[in-house]
This record gives structure tokens, C-alpha cells and sequence, in this order.
């Protein structure tokens, strides 16, 4: 037949593998596609580590065995692309790790992956905080080669991770539980965070000495927390203070591993100095990120 009356291929095919944490994920993976001791993982100079949760990200790569490199990203985390270009014509990259950070995706997206590409890399885009700007966005984590999901990060789950390889697998491993991710409206969930990254960038536009990561973001994404940068005050005491008050902030990448060097990555330290991740997740409602906002005023105007 011509048409067939149903789809029987496997277009389109992702397969979807749930693990406990999505760095077992990612170690499972590279374990699989390692082929040489010369092969090397490219990550992005601005990788996180805390005393109770180690580094998600580039914990795995140690275990692995794997070497490793990083490259560069400017003060808005974006890639820099000629440093990404250099780095890969040194040769030996066989995994290119990218990262959608608070759920954004780099503007040079696109270029990015077929610049890997064109270089024989197998592509890791981690998606911790891009679940939703995947699976309800379309966005992201279908150029690369496989993905990672956070599910604790993203729904109120104590744990759950998931490797997601896009076409035919690398290896093959029974099926675990789909509940968890499964029994949500991610769609309602999206909707509602994306309202909420709204509200609060109006609420923002007159705060002094705090200004977005980025100058905008896309309906079309949906975050995991609001990043922005603190200039007027002390991010640390800013932090503590907000929380004291009963405002869930966050500080991530406030320490970078070891392993970034502050002297070639100056730009890196430079920003996890400053961020600050503000809440908007799908249980705040618009009357919350007003008091929010207000006690952030406060703050900023009683410590200068």
C-alpha cells in the first residue's frame, strides 16, 4: 500500500529510562557509549557542587573514568562559540554535554548541536530544569542524541530521574515504573509556571539592583526558577535574609567544582557570585510573588 491505514514505524521513537537520579541516568549512559580511554566529555565551565548533593552533573563523568573538558559561557549563560569551535578541534570529544539552564535554551541552539555534530560528537543535552520546555514546549532535547530529566526538580516528588534516548537505543533495559511522570497535567503545571515568570518580570521592573539573567524569555519555555542577577546587595545575605522571611529562594551554582578554573573562566565566577533563583513553581499564586518581590525591596533598601 501506498499510505498504510496506521503508523508502524518507529518514527519519532524516544525511549524513555527511569532511574532513581537522573546523574544514574547519565552514568548508565556513558558507560555504554565509551569506547577508547582517549575519549573525552566537553561540559560547560559553569557546573555546580554543594556539600550534600555533590555536583549532579559532573559527578558521573568522574565515576566514569572518563576524561574531561570545559568551555566557555558568557555572563548570560550562553555558549560562547568560537571557544566551543576550538575545543572540539582538539580532538577526542566524544560526548558534548549541554545544558538548558533553568529551563532556557541558548539562542544559538541549533548551531550549537550541528556545530557537535558536524565534529562526530554524540550529544547529552541535560534537562534537570527543562522537562516541561521539553516534553510541553517541544524546545528542547530532540537534537541531541540523549537527555536527562529531573523529576524532584520539576514536580513535588522526593526522587526520579530518566535517561531519554532519542531514536534507536544504545543499549537496552526493562521499562520502570511511569507513574511518577505520567500521573501530572505537565500541561497545566507549564502553563501555570510560565504565568507565574511572567507576573514576577513585571513585578521586577522597578526593583533596583536586580535585574533578570536574561532580558526576556520566550513563552514558549517554560523555567524552573526565575534567575537573576543581585548588583546592590550581598547574594549570600540576600538569600539567607529572603528565606528567614519564608521566601523559598534558591542560590544555584553558587559554588562552582574545583575542577573550572577561575583564572580561564572568569566570566563563570563572576556569575555564580551574583545569581539568585526566585520560585515559580505551579503551588505560588500572583498575590505571593507580589509579597515576594515586596520583601526583596525591603531587603535591598535596608542594606544599603
Amino acid at each position: 500500500m501506498i499510505i498504510e491505514k496506521i503508523a508502524s514505524k518507529n518514527n519519532y521513537r524516544r525511549n524513555i529510562l527511569f532511574f532513581d537520579r537522573a546523574r544514574d541516568g547519565f552514568k548508565r549512559w556513558l558507560e555504554a557509549i565509551r569506547e577508547d580511554e582517549k575519549d573525552i566529555v566537553l561540559l560547560p565551565a559553569y557546573i555546580g557542587w554543594s556539600p550534600r548533593e555533590g555536583s549532579g552533573v559532573f559527578d558521573p563523568v568522574r565515576e566514569s573514568g572518563m576524561r574531561y573538558a570545559f568551555y566557555r559561557m558568557d555572563d548570560r549563560l550562553h555558549i560562547d562559540l568560537a571557544d566551543l569551535k576550538q575545543k572540539l578541534e582538539q580532538g577526542n570529544i566524544k560526548v558534548f554535554v549541554l545544558i538548558h539552564y533553568f529551563g532556557h535554551v541558548d539562542p544559538n541552539y541549533g548551531k550549537i548541536i550541528d556545530l557537535a555534530h558536524s565534529y562526530g560528537c554524540l550529544i547529552l543535552e541535560d534537562e534537570a530544569h527543562a522537562l516541561f520546555t521539553d516534553v510541553i514546549d517541544g524546545k528542547a532535547g530532540r537534537k541531541g542524541d540523549a537527555a536527562i530529566y529531573s523529576l524532584h526538580k520539576m514536580l513535588p516528588v522526593k526522587k526520579g530521574g530518566a535517561l531519554v534516548l532519542n531514536g534507536e537505543s544504545l543499549y537496552r533495559q526493562a521499562q520502570m515504573d511511569t507513574e511518577v511522570l505520567f500521573s501530572y497535567d505537565l500541561y497545566s503545571i507549564a502553563a501555570r509556571r510560565k504565568a507565574n515568570v511572567y507576573h514576577l518580570r513585571k513585578l521586577l521592573t522597578d526593583c533596583e539592583g536586580v535585574h533578570s539573567l536574561w532580558k526576556d524569555t520566550e513563552d514558549t519555555e517554560t523555567l524552573q526558577t526565575f534567575p537573576v542577577i543581585v548588583e546592590k546587595a550581598d547574594r549570600n545575605i540576600l538569600y539567607e535574609r529572603m528565606n528567614n522571611a519564608g521566601f523559598g529562594v534558591v542560590s544555584l551554582y553558587h559554588t562552582l567544582i574545583e575542577d573550572i578554573s577561575r583564572d580561564e573562566f572568569p566570566e563563570s565566577y563572576n556569575l555564580s557570585g551574583k545569581i539568585l533563583n526566585l520560585p515559580v513553581h505551579q503551588d505560588i499564586s500572583e498575590q505571593q510573588l507580589k509579597l515576594l518581590v515586596e520583601c526583596l525591596k525591603k531587603i535591598i533598601k535596608e542594606s544599603e
